[in-house]
This record gives structure tokens, sequence and C-alpha cells, in this order.
């Protein structure tokens, strides 16, 4: 594989490839809205002759950086599939990129993909003919809880400004902080994600409303041909009016209306099966979504040794 470049601009033509396949977690408006929201640095692994690649960001962790190919769904720009050809040809330009390991999700839903190297598994859950789909597939209490949730006084709107983002974070904290989870995402990232959906037409931030109240919340998003749901979270003092049931459901008809083939549920926690019936009950299927990782330093294996012990005593 000759002509790879790296580098921390993108490539010519990199924008209108990416807007011309829709590939909202390559294109410059988001690697922009992860680099505000979070100490991150970009870089571009360009193949010329191959005319694709892939944006990698580079998360701080302590005293390492760890890379994510496509942060959070993966992939790459271009009529390509990741290959052990490709990684060996990273590998070869380790010296120019910055993190000491990169991290390459691969959906349970696209092409299959088989690498040589270790990876995280996790069960993935997705709505596969989303054009097919309707509430009737659904199991009986999420309609119930639909419709219930439309009956109430819950008034559903696109977010409006940062201090929309700043109660976001407030109910999003609260649910990891109930599950004993660990906190990913910070305010500085909801807020802009509000303002990057004010001017993207790829982007949700659904609320539901009672009381002048944000009840809960739902981000979805459109990349390639598929739809994400991305966060969501409800105020335990709305609970009852089931507003987490009528956003989820807003949020796969309007990937409906733009035509996606699929609506990705995302994957959960291994140990969360529950959460799995509960995305399953909305009509999904269930895969393998694999994490592989690229070592390129010998810094990874410190790491892998500090994220283990923080594993065991968090």
């Amino acid at each position: 594989m000759s002509g790879v470049s790296v580098s921390s601009t993108p490539p010519a033509g990199w924008s209108e490839k990416c807007a011309t396949e829709m590939l909202l977690f390559h294109s410059a408006d988001w690697l922009e809205l992860l680099e505000s929201s979070f100490d991150v640095q970009t870089q571009y692994i360009w193949d010329d002759r191959a005319q694709c690649g892939g944006a990698v960001s580079s998360f701080s962790a302590g005293p390492f950086r760890l890379g994510y190919l496509g942060f959070p769904f993966g992939g790459v720009v271009g009529n390509a599939r990741i290959t052990d050809e490709f990684l060996r040809c990273w590998r070869e330009h380790r010296s120019e990129l910055l993190p000491m390991a990169i991290r390459i999700p691969i959906s349970a839903f696209g092409e299959s993909t088989n690498l040589d190297l270790a990876y995280a598994s996790t069960p993935e859950t997705a709505i596969v003919d989303l054009p097919s789909w309707s509430l009737d597939v659904t199991s009986g209490n999420h309609r119930r809880d639909v419709k219930k949730a439309m009956r109430s006084d819950l008034e559903l709107v696109d977010a409006g400004g940062a201090a929309d983002g700043v109660e976001i974070f407030r109910i999003y904290f609260d649910t990891v902080k109930r599950q004993r989870g660990v906190l990913r995402y910070s305010e500085a990232y909801f807020v802009n994600l509000i303002k990057l959906a004010q001017s993207s037409s790829h982007i949700r931030v659904l609320l539901a409303r009672m009381e002048n109240t944000i009840a809960g919340f739902t981000v979805v998003v459109r990349h390639g041909p598929v739809g994400f749901y991305l966060h969501g979270g409800t105020r335990m003092a709305f609970r009852q009016y089931q507003p987490s049931a009528v956003l989820l459901y807003e949020a796969i008809q309007w990937t409906q209306s733009l035509g996606c083939s699929s609506f990705n549920l995302m994957s959960s926690p291994a140990d969360q099966q529950s959460l799995v019936w509960y995305k399953e009950k909305w009509g999904g299927k269930t895969g393998e979504h694999r994490t592989y990782t690229l070592p390129l330093r010998t810094s990874y294996g410190f790491f892998r040794v500090a994220e283990r012990i923080y594993r065991a005593v968090s």
C-alpha cells in the first residue's frame, strides 16, 4: 500500500467525500466538536492510491494518548474495508501517529471483518430493516409507554441553546451516578452537541419538556445510511410519564423519514443483559460488536496494566 500520509489537517477533498457519503463521525464538524469538548488531537491517515482513509481522535488518558478510529462508530472514508494490510501500513507510520494504540470499532451489522488483533466484545443491537419498522413490532409494554407519554403533557422539542446543554449534562450525570457507571462526557460536549445540531441536518438533540422542565432527552444522529441513538436520559421525577419511550419513538421515526436503512441502538455493557432485552423489544436484533486494538508503542503495555487496576478498584 503506497502513497500513505499522516497529517493533522484533512487531505484534499475530505469534506466533500464526507458530505457525499454523509459520514458525520469523520467530518470536520464532528472532529472539531470532540476537540472543543475534550483533550483530543485529530490525525488523518490517507491512502492516495486507494482514495480512502480515516480520522483518528487521540484522547488523553493520564500520561497516555489512546486513539479511536472514527469515534464512536469506526469505519473509513472511501470505498474500502479495514484489512490486515491497512494495519501493517499504519504500523509502518507509527512514529508519525500520536496515540500509543488505536482502537478500531467494528459493528456487528457491517461487512464481516476479522483482524489479527486482540479485541473486546460487547452486544450491539439494531433495527436492521428500518423502512418496514413500526410501533406494532415493539413489545406491548413499549407501545403502552409511548401512548401514555403521548396522552401526557410532555412536549417534544429540539434543544435550543447552552442552557439546555447544561441541564442535559445534569440528567446524564445523575443517570451515570445512579447506575454506578463511568462519566465519559462533559458538560461542554453536550453544549457543543446542541450548537452543532442547530447547523447540521444529521443531528437532533430532542427534549421532552413538562412544566418548563426538561423531563428527558435523546441524541440521535445520521451517519451514512444508519441512524444512531447516541445518548439519552430521564429526570427521575418525571419517569412515570415515560419520556424516554416517546423520545426514542420520535428518534426512530425521524431517521426513517431521512431514508436510513437501519437504526443502531449501540452497544451495551456485557453484564447488562436487561438493557439488551429492552433494546430488542423495540424490534432490534443483537450481534457481536468488536473493538480491536492496534498497539503502536510499548507504552501501551503499561497503560493496559493501569487500566486493569483502575477497573478492579472502581
